[in-house]
């Protein structure tokens, strides 16, 4: 498999499907599959690049694989690719890499190189799950920490995470109705251990594939009206 070494935060806006084009000093033949991988330095400081994972809710991975990618496309840039490519300006020179068909994998270690590259395609894993996409709890799915089931809650999958064993975990962020339901003492537990109550990582088999019951729009005003209801926990 090619792959292509990208630096932090443009890695993950590819994986979240923010960017869609990637743009390059150097035109390419390749067309098809690509691996993403995230390199090992930040293209910002430490506290730009903190102040980013906190705007995007995420937290980064360096020098891993990301995703697969397909590149339908490479030409010299257009008037109008910034959009897509997250970018104010564009060298006119340079070469827009038309991205599709985002596909989360799981995530393992890179050691990234200038220029495409091949990686072991035995080595990629490619999620069920896309980045944002609904799912549901499985029955029988506990937190032992918080005592309590989280059977049946709804959320969205965002990013695939690794523990310290370098097992995979997805975390899900809790949809409105999910946050609204959910007992008070469990987020007074939370944020008194310094754990997310706004989501939580989860294995991949305890999840499922399910159907969109709000908008992130919704998200926010519950966490906000939470958080306003019941200041007394965030204090």
């Amino acid at each position: 498999m090619k792959a292509l070494s990208i630096q932090q935060p443009f890695a993950f806006e590819i994986l979240s499907g923010q960017k869609t084009i990637e743009v390059r000093t150097w035109d390419t033949l390749h067309r098809g599959d690509l691996l993403i991988c995230s390199s090992g330095k930040p293209a910002f400081s430490r506290v730009e690049m903190e102040e980013m994972e906190e705007e995007y809710g995420c937290t980064f991975l360096y020098g891993h694989a990301l995703c697969l990618v397909c590149v339908t496309e490479v030409r010299p840039v257009r008037r109008g690719d910034e959009e897509k490519a997250l970018v104010d300006e564009i060298d006119i020179e340079a070469y827009s890499w038309v991205l599709e068909d985002i596909r989360p994998v799981v995530p393992f270690p890179v050691k990234g190189r200038q220029g495409l590259f091949e990686i072991d395609d035995a080595l990629i894993t490619v999620s069920p799950f896309q980045y944002d996409e609904p799912v549901v709890v499985k029955g029988g799915t506990l937190a032992q920490d918080l005592g309590i089931d989280f059977s049946e809650w709804h959320g969205r999958a965002s990013e695939i995470l690794l523990t310290e064993e370098g097992e995979p975990r997805i975390h899900v962020t809790w949809d409105s109705l999910s946050l609204r339901s959910m007992p008070l003492p469990v987020i007074d537990k939370c944020v008194k251990e310094g754990f997310d109550w706004t989501g939580v990582l989860l294995r991949l088999h305890e999840i499922d594939h399910a159907e969109a019951r709000d908008t992130w729009d919704d998200v926010r005003d519950a966490i906000e009206n939470i958080e306003e209801e019941h200041s007394y926990l965030f204090q």
